[in-house]
């Protein structure tokens, strides 16, 4: 499968493609969701119901269309490149997963605020508490980014599924190829996991006393 120079080049690419999409969509996960926890949890009730407007938006849309409608506005600002298809994805990942991660900050934040243990004035002791308490949810969220990363390849990002894909399709070994996939894609979010599992562990620690 990998013997000809164009496959393992292919193969090559995809790998190199698939991490940046990971790294970008992790990242993209955590700053939306740190910007929609803090807007959802605001005092201010304008910004408080417009993030929830997006976030309910996004959570009735299927991570398809929010892929196709991100690819559609990159496209129509710059020329197609897999470059711009993959910053597409993280976008529409990022606020897919971040929107979500956000709700489950903000509502940290109302049950801290209900609480007497809640810091009177707010501010970043409360939301560093609210980080803590929602701190499994974030990481489920982070881990869902990484594993929805393949679905960039429906848009045309040269990820590791887009590129296994066009080197079946001129070689043999089909079931390897997937095999491969698999296997890739388990040892990659088990890394995310352990990784995700000691960001959760700060947080946890960084929580508000009860």
């Amino acid at each position: 499968m990998l013997k000809t120079a164009p496959a393992w080049s292919l193969f090559k690419n995809g790998i190199i493609n698939t991490f940046i999409l990971i790294a970008g969509a992790l990242t993209a996960t955590l700053v939306f969701a740190l910007a929609f926890g803090a807007a959802q949890g605001s005092r201010l009730r304008l910004l408080r119901w417009s993030a929830r407007a997006v976030t309910i938006t996004l959570q009735s849309s299927p991570i398809v269309l929010t892929l196709v409608i991100a690819a559609a506005l990159a496209h129509a600002v710059f020329p197609y490149s897999s470059t711009v298809a993959i910053g597409a994805a993280i976008m529409a990942l990022g606020l897919t997963n971040g929107a979500n991660a956000g709700q489950a900050i903000s509502e940290a934040i109302h049950s801290l605020r209900a609480e007497d243990s809640a810091p009177p004035a707010g501010g970043l002791q409360l939301f560093v508490g609210a980080l803590g308490r929602s701190a499994t949810q974030i990481v489920a969220f982070l881990v869902n980014a990484t594993k929805g990363t393949p679905v960039a390849s429906f848009i045309g990002a040269p990820e590791l599924l887009s590129a296994l894909t066009d080197i079946s399709s001129f070689s043999s070994g089909r079931v390897t190829t997937y095999w491969l996939l698999l296997i890739f894609y388990t040892v990659v979010v088990m890394a995310v996991v352990w990784l995700c599992g000691r960001i959760r562990l700060f947080l946890e620690r960084s929580r508000v006393p009860a």
